[in-house]
């Protein structure tokens, strides 16, 4: 699970495309209504980002990578 968490792209504010509207949908799944499904990572994702982050007990820092994935995709 650990090499696959780390083949997975790292999204960060100010990013756009099809990664970061993966990541709006898992955060609208997760409850986070507010993220628009539009491909850029602006204020909204990188709050939501860093209060799942908070909930799942990793560094809140706003950037989705091999430790918020599992989070995001609640495999952890």
């Amino acid at each position: 699970m650990e090499t696959l968490m780390h083949a997975l792209p790292t999204v960060k504010p100010g990013d756009d495309g099809e990664a970061v509207e993966t990541v709006q949908g898992l955060l609208q799944a997760r409850s986070h209504p507010e993220v628009a499904i539009d491909g850029r990572f602006g204020p909204a994702t990188a709050a939501a980002v860093k209060a799942v982050q908070a909930w799942g007990h990793v560094t809140a820092d706003g950037i989705v990578g091999p430790a918020t994935w599992p989070v995001l995709l609640r495999v952890q």
